[in-house]
């Protein structure tokens, strides 16, 4: 398999020696994290039922059947860890999107502030009514709660992770995986995929009861086996044909989650440029600090999309990997 093109993307500024990669925040976080204790317990079990099945197996039927609760623990197990992965990814961006809702939760505090100053001036000039000044300490009021609001949720998220990774998260560095030669065919997806092995394992069990009838079998039991086994090898072609659009589906979802992420990459750009002018004009005393703290809301604003969509991208490519079967390390995560 081809190593991807890794696109180096720190969110956080960091020291070259002491930043972590997300892979290394997954390693660390196994240690505390109880769904991925669970998940490898669970495997284990999976794999002494397994082993004891076919020890005890003294048929075809009973070794099938042991290959058929096999596969089940291990579909489980891939669930589990996505929902490991998952959880992992969750704690360290909820952490960057409420830095960023903090900040901008200040921003909009001080504009309503500003606000506040200048229909209190108005007001004693006799140039708006008293509503209108009281709609703006309304305003602050708000702004301040939701500053506090914003401050409580960041710190939850920083406890959040600081269950299960003890390191500076600000010291994360996240790459970014190109999707370009990560794909694999149809026809490997499908060799990977525990529903299919398990739809197959049913069509032949229920091969092996219709070719094990008694001589003395009834005409009732004899089309009640046909029937369950015609149903079963219509079962596994449905469950090809769904995975095999399920396929083109996700593959399709991980290109558009990549390209989206690029737009709003250029889009953050472009807010930066025209927060950095605006602050230069600033300087200059050319525009109000007003407009200056509105155009750093935007390109916060822009940040906070950015790292939603990169959220949102890096899951569904760990699930990617984990559905065909590979490690987040052979694929460059």
């Amino acid at each position: 398999m081809k190593k991807v093109v890794l696109i180096a993307f720190t969110l956080i500024l960091v020291t070259g020696m002491f930043s972590a990669n997300l892979t290394e925040v997954f390693d660390t976080a196994k240690a505390s994290s109880t769904i991925y204790k669970t998940a490898q317990l669970d495997l284990e079990k999976t794999n002494l039922d397994y082993n004891k099945a076919k020890i005890e197996a003294t048929n075809k039927k009973l070794e099938l059947s042991g290959e058929l609760s096999y596969y089940s623990g291990l579909s489980s197990y891939n669930t589990s860890m996505k929902s490991y992965y998952g959880d992992i990814v969750d704690r360290v961006f909820n952490v960057y999107v409420e830095e960023i809702n903090v900040k901008t939760a200040d921003l909009q505090l001080k504009n309503a502030q500003i606000t506040y100053d200048n229909n209190t001036e108005l007001f004693n000039n006799g140039l708006i009514s008293e509503d209108i000044l009281k709609s703006s300490e309304l305003d602050v009021s708000d702004a301040q709660n939701n500053l506090e609001s914003a401050q409580l949720n960041l710190e939850t998220a920083k406890d959040d992770l600081k269950e299960l990774y003890e390191g500076d998260y600000n010291q994360i560095e996240i790459n970014i995986p190109t999707y370009e030669g990560v794909f694999i065919s149809d026809e490997e997806y499908l060799n990977n995929n525990y529903n299919l092995k398990m739809a197959q394992l049913k069509v032949d069990i229920s091969q092996y009861d219709l070719n094990n009838l008694p001589a003395n079998a009834s005409a009732y039991n004899k089309r009640i086996a046909e029937i369950t086994h015609q149903t079963n090898i219509l079962s596994l072609q449905d469950t090809q044909d769904t995975l095999i659009e399920a396929h083109k589906t996700t593959k399709n979802s991980i290109e558009t989650l990549y390209k989206s992420l690029k737009n709003l990459e250029e889009r953050m750009n472009l807010s930066q440029s025209t927060y950095n002018d605006t602050k230069d004009r600033f300087n200059k005393g050319l525009v109000s600090e007003l407009e200056l703290n509105t155009a750093d809301i935007n390109y916060l604003t822009t940040q906070k999309n950015y790292y939603e969509s990169v959220r949102s991208y890096i899951k569904a490519y760990i699930n990617y990997i984990i559905d065909t079967g590979r490690s987040l390390e052979e694929v460059g995560l």
